[in-house]
């Protein structure tokens, strides 16, 4: 393997002779294996193009004037973490917002070549969160602030912060107030929060350049203060081509096991449809309080080795209201 070769940047930005040749200029120092194509910073390896994708989204947060540095956000505490990343409440200019940083270091990480792949997967998923956030506006998706692109710093995002949290811990907290196995909201309640997420998939399905969020599930739709909905985390979706956008597929396992769709599991051809799916598999989990298939199995891997024999079990839709019964078995 190629050692590394240190590049000291100018702080102007150079025309590069080549794509191989070129990174950002406002990276004051970076190691890039030649041979394996990749940067190293305090994000951990990321791939080249993954640092002039950086540059590029750090010069449009210039011009539009979402670029945060570090020093902009005063971290108050600690909200959650997964294996990819840290959730940080904090305050901007007075106003509460959340920061989502990049973990680099954790057992997702895994170690070697391994590590250096899962560090490239990962930042790319957060700058395409970003990329794509940063383009859209909908008062039904969570409202995007801006970004911290320094690479000599861990890649953060800036959300609005939504004090309800998730809808699926809501419900838990709501059944252990109660002491109930099961509790669910009045059928008004579940028909506001099932139109704003209707709105917010019209709106990424319906534009120019058409959005497939993949990952629609409780976790996901978060609550304000008042209890209104909305959608977040976009890092895994996928943009349709706009010339054929009734056409195109997308293949690979994406989204979580309870709402996936039966041809994403089996790894075939699959577009817009798989977030009407998943959204339909949500108003049954707001009405009746369960999760999807529960009365199948509590293993979400079982649902998947059904999906492969060819079946496609339904939830007990008996479990909802009667109102949104048919809306569900519609989907």
């Amino acid at each position: 393997m190629a050692e590394p070769v240190q590049i000291m940047l100018p702080s102007e930005v150079q025309s590069p002779a080549t794509g191989d040749d070129f990174l950002p200029a406002d990276i004051p120092a970076v190691h890039r294996t030649r041979s394996a194509g990749s940067v190293t910073s305090s994000w951990g390896v990321s791939s080249v193009a993954s640092a002039e994708r950086c540059w590029e989204l750090s010069r449009k947060a210039e011009e539009s004037l979402w670029k945060f540095n570090y020093e902009d956000i005063q971290i108050e505490k600690e909200l959650s973490q997964t294996l990819k990343s840290i959730v940080h409440l904090g305050r901007w200019n007075g106003t509460r917002v959340v920061m989502k940083t990049l973990l680099t270091t954790g057992a997702a990480m895994g170690a070697g070549e391994d590590k250096s792949a899962t560090q490239v997967a990962l930042t790319d998923e957060l700058l395409h969160e970003v990329e794509t956030l940063s383009q859209i506006r909908h008062p039904d998706l969570v409202l995007f602030l801006g970004a911290c692109l320094d690479m000599s710093r861990p890649l953060a995002c800036i959300m609005e912060y939504m004090p309800g949290g998730d809808l699926e811990n809501f419900y838990l907290a709501k059944r252990k107030k109660h002491q109930v196995p099961d509790w669910h909201p009045n059928v008004s309640r579940v028909a506001q929060w099932a139109c704003s997420v209707a709105r917010a998939l019209s709106f990424l399905h319906d534009r120019a350049v058409p959005l497939v969020h993949r990952d629609l599930k409780p976790l996901n739709l978060l609550l304000s203060k008042h209890l209104d909905v909305k959608v977040a985390d976009l890092g895994i979706s996928r943009v349709l081509e706009v010339a054929s956008a009734e056409s195109y597929r997308m293949t690979g396992a994406i989204g979580t096991l309870h709402y996936m769709a039966p041809e994403v599991a089996r790894h075939q051809k699959y577009n817009a449809k798989v977030d009407i799916y998943a959204f339909a598999l949500i108003i049954y989990f707001l009405s009746s309080g369960r999760q999807p298939f529960h009365h199948l199995t509590r293993d979400p891997e079982q649902i998947l080795k059904e999906y492969a024999k060819g079946n496609e079990p339904r939830p007990r839709v008996a479990d909802c209201q009667p109102p949104l019964r048919q809306l569900i078995q519609a989907a």
